[in-house]
C-alpha cells in the first residue's frame, strides 16, 4: 500500500472518529486544484489546496491552506513566519512525509507539521480536498472542518 492511500485510510477513520459526515471520492488523478473542482464537480474556490513550506533559517516545515483559486501573500506569510521561505522541495515532502504535490491533505497537524488556515476559507459551505493521493478527495461542511483542524485562521492570501 503507498503510504498516501495510508494517510487516506487514516484521514477517514479520523472523520469517523470524531463522527464528522464527509463524502469520500475516488477520481482520475487532479494534480491541480482546477483538475480537482472538475472531477469533483466543485467550485475551485471550495477547494483546499495545502501547501508545504519551509524556513530559510531554522528549516522548519510549515503548511498553508487555502482555497484552489487563492494565492499565496509571501509578504504576509513571511510575517506569520518570522522568516523567509520557499516551497518546499517535491522530493524532499515525498521523503519526509510519503506525500506527492496535488495529494497533501489539509491536516498538517496530522503530520506534526504547524499549519496556517486561510480564512477565506470560511466564506464557503462546503470544503473539498485531495486525502494523500491525487485520485482520493473528501467533502465535508466548512463548520465540520474548522471543528476538527487545529492551526491557526489568518489571512495570508491574494486572487
Amino acid at each position: 500500500m503507498h503510504n498516501g492511500d495510508q494517510i487516506a485510510d487514516s484521514i477517514q477513520k479520523f472523520l469517523k472518529d470524531n463522527s464528522i459526515l464527509y463524502n469520500f471520492i475516488e477520481h482520475e488523478p487532479t494534480p491541480t486544484s482546477e483538475d480537482a473542482a472538475r472531477v469533483r464537480g466543485t467550485s475551485i474556490h471550495e477547494g483546499a489546496k495545502a501547501l508545504i513550506l519551509v524556513t530559510s533559517k531554522e528549516k522548519k516545515n510549515y503548511m498553508a491552506v487555502l482555497p484552489g483559486d487563492m494565492k499565496l501573500d509571501s509578504k504576509k506569510m513571511k510575517k506569520l513566519l518570522g522568516d523567509s521561505f520557499s516551497f518546499e522541495k517535491p522530493e524532499i515532502i515525498l521523503e519526509k512525509y510519503g506525500l506527492i504535490i496535488g495529494g497533501i491533505p489539509p491536516f498538517g497537524f496530522l503530520l506534526g507539521i504547524e499549519t496556517f488556515y486561510e480564512n477565506s476559507i470560511l466564506e464557503n459551505e462546503n470544503v473539498s480536498f485531495n486525502c494523500g493521493t491525487r485520485t482520493k478527495s473528501v467533502g465535508m461542511t466548512v463548520k465540520d472542518f474548522q471543528k476538527i483542524v487545529k492551526g491557526r485562521w489568518e489571512s495570508f492570501s491574494s486572487l
